[in-house]
């Protein structure tokens, strides 16, 4: 079934398809075709448009090709042309060998169907041949979990249970070329784990067209990819150039989409004659110019160069504004920033670092001054903003500079009295780690390019209640996509907190997603869940109550990053190895390596011992 790597799968060339907007109108003309046989061209009739024009690409065997677009661009349309479900109005298509469509969308199916002959139904679906449709079959039911099912009625089983069956058939029918109509996104229970290494397992095969409006999930290896919009492709090249400038070129039409929502709104004052309600840029122009600059930046050596040549001016630096999550800035920014200092040295111009929730501790010794978001915009306001810039970006990474942060830019350099600073964004450092985490470049640019260093020691002053002036060893727990929320897990909370308590005071730092827990352990009086709300000063809060504790347990990721920095003996646990987790986690350890002496260990569920956590914590309050 598999081609020989290198040949040509799938080649489209020139494909256009007209799509007519008005149903009755869209009837006539499809009656009118049929009759007369009138050949498709590019003038359009009424309440036509282009759902895809001239649009190429070639697919090899044991390659990614990727196309991204935005909802509406026209990705759907190829998808049902490659595949066969909708024929060309001009162009042409050539196909070698099988061609699968990934979906994770619903089949329907009569109630009285039992589970075995739905998985069946599934697998005609799909094109599985005869000779392969049983062994389909039996793969799928055990992937998702419904193996000891296959004789129950459909009636019988929840709706849930059946969210994977299409995806899972659509990954293990044999195919050639697999096109994905989005990247599939499964859930953290077992069969969702399962269905997601079955995807990995596909993308390292290669053989895929992957059509995306998300630069999320995406595969490491990618031979080319496209960016397209409104049909038509707009730039295409190396995942390295392409990811980036269609990231920029999402942000900026979000930007477009909500100022034209906001002038449409009826209470809205028109300002037309301003310059700022000038015609925004067309789509082409926002990725022309998201190329030049990326041009200019040089990717490969954005970060050093950039450092360097800031630090050999006499202006202001200002690092940041960093608004995303303490993991990043712990793990990956603050060391940066230490590396900057290390290297360059002392200057005579200021430096400064913006960040939020007080921690201006983190920074000290290493800028000239701190500024804090909160001393430039209400907490309230910050938090609605910031909002709005991950729903408009698409995710809590700071990888453009946003308006919010811009404003929050040019009111730094207001404060110094200048509008001629130097500007070092997150966004450099992250363009750096996406590519490490693609495998575009090696891990040890990391370890080169920071210093972990421990930080000021803080206490806990006397703000706990019950455990003022005795030693505590604190806790955090949360499910994320890593600790996901299963009865296991509760019961390894359940389980660490009742060891703990049982040789030490606890002290719960509770930021907000505290899982569920017996009242029989959380009523203890040595537990004391502290909940920290969202204030402008949490991340210090929840930094005092670890860095005054013995020891720290939790999940792995977020604020349990802070133990370490604060020498504070640490044991987190983990379910999943998901998303980003392997890199994060050998950071971790990097960071602990470089603190004298420091226990660190991070555990799996799985491989959870409560006698082995006790046992830890008795050496960690010797």
């Amino acid at each position: 079934m598999c081609a020989d790597t290198g040949t040509a799968l799938l080649e489209c060339d020139g494909l256009s398809k007209i799509w007519c907007g008005e149903f009755h109108q869209r009837r006539k003309y499809a009656i009118r075709d049929m009759l007369v046989g009138t050949p498709r061209h590019d003038r359009l009739r009424a309440h036509e448009r282009f759902a895809l024009r001239d649009f190429s690409v070639t697919v090899k065997a044991g390659e990614n090709v990727v196309v991204l677009g935005l909802p509406a661009s026209g990705k759907t349309t190829i998808a049902r042309l490659v595949t066969q479900m909708s024929r060309p109005d001009r162009g042409s298509i050539r196909v070698t060998g099988r061609v699968g469509l990934v979906f994770s969308g619903s089949l329907g199916a009569n109630p009285f169907l039992t589970l075995d002959e739905y998985v069946q139904l599934a697998a005609s679906i799909h094109g599985a041949e005869p000779d392969v449709a049983q062994a389909c079959c039996d793969e799928v039911l055990e992937m998702t979990g419904l193996s000891a099912r296959r004789q129950d009625s459909l009636m019988t089983v929840e709706k849930g249970d059946l969210r994977y069956v299409s995806l899972a058939m659509s990954l293990t029918v044999p195919q050639d070329l697999r096109v994905f109509d989005g990247l599939p996104n499964p859930g953290p229970d077992p069969a969702g784990v399962r269905v997601a290494t079955r995807v990995s397992e596909q993308f390292e095969r290669g053989s895929n067209l992957i059509l995306t409006k998300t630069t999320d999930g995406l595969p490491s290896s990618i031979a080319r990819a496209l960016i397209v919009h409104d049909g038509m492709t707009l730039y295409q090249g190396g995942r390295d150039t392409v990811v980036p400038i269609y990231e920029h070129f999402v942000y900026r039409m979000g930007r477009i989409r909500k100022a034209a929502e906001a002038a449409a709104a009826p209470n809205h004052v028109s300002e037309a004659a301003s310059p700022a309600h000038a015609d925004p840029p067309s789509p082409a122009t926002l990725v022309a110019r998201a190329k030049k600059s990326l041009d200019r930046s040089k990717v490969a050596s954005l970060a050093e160069d950039q450092v360097a040549q800031a630090w050999a001016t006499d202006r202001p630096i200002l690092l940041g504004p960093f608004v995303s999550d303490v993991a990043f800035e712990l793990l990956y920014w603050r060391p940066f920033v230490a590396w900057m200092r290390a290297t360059f040295g002392p200057r005579t111009a200021p430096v400064v670092a913006i960040s939020r929730g007080r921690v201006d501790a983190w920074y000290a010794g290493l800028v000239s001054e701190y500024v804090d978001v909160c001393d430039l915009l209400p907490f309230e306001t910050y938090q609605t903003r910031n909002l709005e810039r991950i729903r408009d970006g698409g995710t809590v990474k700071q990888r453009v500079i946003s308006d919010l942060e811009q404003e929050l830019l040019d009111a730094t350099a207001r404060r110094l009295g200048t509008v001629d600073v130097e500007v070092i964004h997150p966004s450099v450092l992250f363009g750096v780690c996406s590519r490490i985490w693609n495998g575009a470049v090696p891990a040890a640019w990391l370890a080169e390019h920071a210093r972990y260093q421990p930080f000021d020691s803080l206490s806990a002053d006397g703000s706990v209640d019950g455990v003022a002036g005795e030693p505590y060893v604190a806790a955090s727990f949360w499910f994320n996509s890593c600790f996901p929320d299963s009865r296991r897990h509760r019961r390894v909370v359940n389980d660490v907190l009742s060891e703990l308590s049982r040789r030490v005071a606890v002290v719960v730092v509770d930021a907000g997603g505290f899982p569920g827990v017996a009242p029989s352990i959380t009523t203890r009086d040595r537990i004391r869940v502290v909940s920290l709300g969202r204030t402008e000063d949490q991340p210090r809060e929840q930094a005092k109550l670890i860095a005054g504790a013995r020891g720290f347990v939790g999940t792995f990721g977020g604020v349990s990053l802070m133990a370490p920095f604060y020498n504070v003996p640490t044991s987190l646990v983990f379910g999943e190895e998901t998303d980003l987790f392997p890199h994060h986690l050998a950071v971790s350890h990097a960071i602990a390596h470089a603190m004298p002496g420091l226990p660190f260990d991070v555990t799996n569920t799985a491989d959870f011992d409560s006698a082995r956590l006790g046992e830890w914590v008795d050496r960690t309050l010797q």
